[in-house]
């Protein structure tokens, strides 16, 4: 049986949440890094609409926070690395940053894409990293959503599953992407997804969005990188998928609100078991990320840099970046 936490550790995390929370109004520089607590939990404030995050790749295992024994404890191994790569290759690419945050500890210690009952575990400076780790996130989205109006969250993971390609999380199950492009489109599968605001406002059917040549799916296979959902693997079938954990859930747009994201899971052969692989990984990433924020965050300009509004700025390329 699995053991309950305390019933008192809610409230911790709700009390450690609020003492964020005036941290959470910062005014956070753009390109400086911060930390919490004992730098368990990083945050480097970017000028993008694109928040990137890494939640299980870490590899600190202080002795001041006990081993998780129940839950899933195994480490996203080199997500980590991939998400700094991402990031560097995003700030080559648009000459801006994207947000970075990274949980450093093992998730063995802390499982932060769990809600805190969960993945903490009832040890008070696990809860503390916990919460300071969505409460970067909060800052985040707060900061991107105030500059640009909307933006994307990605969720870098990685799997082990047998098939090595990208599964793309949207909330979405693997009942659901094995319907129809028809049935896909039911409005009620994007009201409960984690894009659902950037489905309402971009102007094309869901399934074009999920799947189709522009999606995320779509722009990653045609750079070489097999993904599910995608023109060419539309659905998953009977295979295993992650469609997306509690943080796409709780910093997507499920519930309204205007960061919307999606949870990538990675297969480690070909693009996390080599520095240079993950370099390559993360500029064909970058560019994906790129042009999917282009035409469907920003339709009412496409071609403009995503780091500035629809307006006559110059390009992001010449240092004019943020909103």
């Amino acid at each position: 049986m699995t053991p309950r936490a305390p019933w008192w550790l809610g409230a911790l995390a709700s009390a450690v949440l609020a003492a964020a929370g005036p941290a959470a109004q910062e005014p956070y520089t753009t390109g400086r890094t911060y930390y919490g607590r004992n730098a368990y939990v990083e945050f480097r404030a970017g000028d993008l609409p694109i928040i990137i995050s890494a939640p299980h790749g870490g590899s600190l295992q202080p002795g001041e926070i006990p081993d998780r024994t129940s839950g899933t404890t195994v480490t996203d191994v080199a997500t980590e690395d991939l998400a700094r790569a991402v990031a560097a290759a995003l700030q080559r690419l648009e000459g801006c940053e994207p947000f970075l945050v990274i949980c450093r500890l093992k998730r063995i210690k802390v499982d932060v894409n769990r809600d805190v009952l969960e993945g903490a575990r009832g040890n008070a400076h696990a809860v503390q990293a916990w919460a300071e780790y969505h409460g970067f996130l909060d800052a985040a989205r707060a900061m991107a959503a105030d500059r640009f109006g909307r933006a994307l969250a990605v969720d870098l993971h990685g799997h082990g599953h047998a098939k090595p390609r990208i599964e793309i999380g949207y909330l979405l199950g693997a009942d659901d992407l094995n319907r129809p492009d028809l049935e896909l489109d039911d409005p009620a599968l994007a009201r409960g997804s984690s894009i659902r605001t950037l489905a309402a406002e971009s102007g094309v059917r869901f399934s074009a969005l999920v799947r189709g040549p522009a999606s995320l799916g779509g722009l990653l296979e045609r750079a070489g990188y097999a993904s599910v959902p995608s023109p060419e693997t539309p659905e998953p079938g009977t295979d295993p998928f992650f469609g997306g954990g509690y943080t796409a859930r709780r910093h997507g747009s499920a519930d309204g609100g205007p960061v919307s994201a999606v949870q990538l899971e990675t297969p480690y052969p070909g693009l996390r078991d080599t520095p240079a692989a993950r370099s390559r990984f993360a500029s064909a990433l970058a560019d994906a990320l790129v042009t999917y924020a282009r035409t469907h965050l920003r339709p009412e300009s496409p071609r403009a840099p995503i780091a500035r509004r629809a307006s006559a700025r110059p390009p992001a390329t010449t240092g004019a970046c943020g909103g």
